[in-house]
């Protein structure tokens, strides 16, 4: 970690040389094609910036490589067996932990069981604090811009593989109602997370982690009341710049809606991609 953050500081402090160098040229030299040259040669720095900058960003990429089979070991505990994933209502979908029902994931809800869910630890929680665990004494030994990096790299490690539980799933509208809740509660914890005050909107996040991102819209595409918002749904967001799903992940998640039908779903978005 010392040595990543002494990469990030020179990286830094380069940056800020060749800002002070070139305007000390700029108001201690009148300009002539001397003064150029001298520009050119601070802008020669940069390179020196990148590498430095491309070595650590290199390594923290390494470090969340190396990560990745416990953050899908700490997914796979947080949602339970593939089987749960899938039951009705509210059969295999909770155990009972030291102070109280632990929710496992399951979106086939009906009232009483969405009811009962309201009063359990949910597995986003469960999965939150396993991954504050587990990234906490990185974190504090890391620069900010590096931690936000390793952030960013395990939760979009673990958003893709919450996104493959998913598609396992069935979901009824309170249960889409739940992943929508379940989902806010991750992306609230990212921004907990990260140091950078440009990653505190949801926006933010969304640019710098597309697994999360898709994981939002998934949620927002399961809660459409009626299949007939989808098309304006997925246009509107589009041109927003806030879509990443395609066509067929749309028409698979939809499908997993117990109300819409599945034909209807595959006409409805018998659409070219954009």
């Amino acid at each position: 970690c010392a040595m990543l953050n002494d990469l990030d500081v020179a990286s830094n402090h380069v940056t800020e040389l060749e800002k002070v160098l070139t305007q000390s040229i700029e108001q201690g030299f009148p300009a002539s094609s001397e003064a150029e040259q001298l520009k050119m040669c601070v802008k020669s720095l940069t390179p020196i910036m990148e590498s430095f900058s491309l070595a650590s960003d290199s390594t923290i990429e390494s470090l969340v490589g190396t990560m990745k089979p416990r953050v899908r070991s700490l997914v796979a505990d947080a949602v339970g067996s593939e089987s749960s994933a899938s039951t009705s209502f509210m059969s295999s979908s909770v155990g009972v932990g030291k102070d109280r029902t632990a929710a496992r994931m399951n979106y086939n809800l009906n009232e009483a069981a969405y009811k009962l869910l309201q009063l359990s630890e949910g597995y986003i929680s469960r999965l939150c604090a396993s991954l504050d665990e587990l990234m906490r004494p990185l974190k504090l030994n890391l620069a900010p811009r590096l931690a936000d990096a390793l952030v960013l790299g395990v939760l979009g490690t673990a958003a893709k593989r919450l996104e493959g539980s998913l598609r396992r799933c069935q979901f009824t509208a309170l249960g889409a109602l739940s992943l929508d809740a379940d989902m806010r509660e991750l992306l609230s914890y990212a921004k907990e997370c990260v140091d950078s005050p440009e990653l505190n909107s949801n926006m933010a996040i969304y640019r710098a982690c597309t697994p999360v991102a898709r994981l939002m819209q998934i949620a927002r595409l399961l809660n459409v009341d009626d299949l007939e918002d989808v098309v304006d749904l997925i246009s509107s967001s589009k041109r927003k710049g806030n879509w990443d799903l395609k066509l067929e992940d749309a028409k698979a998640f939809l499908s997993l809606r117990v109300e819409f039908e599945g034909r209807k779903v595959n006409e409805l978005l018998n659409i070219e991609e954009e």
